[in-house]
């Protein structure tokens, strides 16, 4: 079994929990990789952290429906663990302050928690922007011996990657890419077109939402963070072509549905122009999910062999902000799978 923690109970746990139960059904998950030793329905949440009244204290199986999460019930899940009061910091800045009800609860000592359930993997689910937190809950996972996955855009990696490097605990992110999302869609399509032959010029993408995220995305400082790693991920995989991409607007009522809109402009032949325009419609939360099943296995089988800090040929596809951005998503897939393939025929390192 592996035994993960959650920080922030919002949608991405929410699809995380429901999709766990789905699995543990017999039922079927479209695109996890086979090639691991532990399976999907290994995967337990033992332990939650969140600061919002109408979560804290409640057990799971209810606390991912209470609002302001969105995402809509596919299954009952069962789990019965609490959701404790974690610790605030930055998490409840900006217009967090309007939508967060905070807890009057006295925060848990998150080390002791993380210990005392044997946690292997926490997986922070925190809003983009709140920096101090997830460094806070990095921190604690390091010193609890937990295996760490940032999903937000907060830079981590870079700054305790040589501490969970020493301690052989894994580390990854920063940013999650989703399964199907807009940006790792919208990368596809430029690649495709650069095998063709097309000059793709420039390019630009737009989404629209109406979870929590998107609503925070929309604040200046939030959004120009955003903006800038989709961006920049994109014009990498594109070879520098002008790219600008990001959230553009929340509309309450499409809840957890995400509609993209994306324009690449290029010439092919002898400077003919074409333009490609996409209107790409998901589920949001649950675009987390095969990533994120993937990367709680991969972090359980390194820290088993001893692995610690962030591994490039895994944090390159599953993340936006990684260590290493290589050249397409085809190069980052074969860099991963040659690694997994690799690594784990291989007998555990020596501390």
């Amino acid at each position: 079994m592996i035994r993960v923690a959650i920080v922030g109970v919002g949608n991405v746990a929410s699809a995380l929990l429901q999709s766990l139960e789905w699995v543990k059904q017999g039922k079927p998950i479209y695109g996890i990789l086979t090639s691991l030793p532990y399976r999907p329905e290994e995967i337990e949440v033992v332990s939650a952290f969140d600061i919002d009244k109408r979560k804290v204290g409640k057990k799971l199986s209810q606390a991912i429906f209470e609002k302001p999460n969105v995402v809509p019930k596919q299954v009952d899940v069962k789990n019965d663990v609490i959701v404790l009061r974690g610790e605030t910091l930055d998490g409840r800045e900006g217009v967090l302050e309007r939508i967060v009800e905070e807890s009057d609860e006295t925060p848990v000592d998150i080390i002791s928690e993380l210990k005392k359930n044997k946690v292997d993997v926490v997986v922070n689910l925190l809003p983009t922007g709140a920096q101090k937190a997830t460094e806070f809950y990095a921190e604690k996972s390091l010193n609890a011996f937990s295996s760490f996955i940032n999903t937000t855009p907060s830079s981590v990696v870079e700054k305790f990657d040589t501490k969970f490097k020493e301690s052989h605990i894994p580390l990854m992110g920063d940013d999650l890419l989703s399964q199907i999302g807009g940006t790792a869609l919208h990368t596809g399509i430029i690649e495709f077109l650069k095998s063709r032959g097309v000059r793709v010029t420039r390019t630009y993408q737009i989404d629209i939402s109406g979870t929590t995220e998107t609503l925070v995305t929309l604040e200046d400082w939030r959004k120009e963070l955003k903006k800038d790693i989709k961006s920049q991920y994109i014009s990498k995989h594109s070879n520098g072509t002008n790219v600008v991409a990001g959230t553009s607007d929340y509309v309450e009522f499409l809840g957890d549905r995400r509609v993209s809109y994306m324009v690449i402009e290029g010439e092919y032949s002898i400077g003919i122009p074409v333009r490609v325009d996409i209107s790409f419609k998901s589920y949001d939360s649950f675009n987390a999910v095969v990533p994120l099943i993937d990367l709680i296995r991969l972090a359980k089988s390194l820290k088993d062999k001893g692995i610690g800090g962030s591994v490039p040929e895994i944090c390159g596809y599953y993340f936006k902000k990684p260590p290493v951005i290589y050249d397409s998503i085809e190069e980052s897939k074969k860099v991963l799978m040659d690694y997994v393939n690799k690594v784990m025929t291989e007998p555990r390192l020596d501390r």
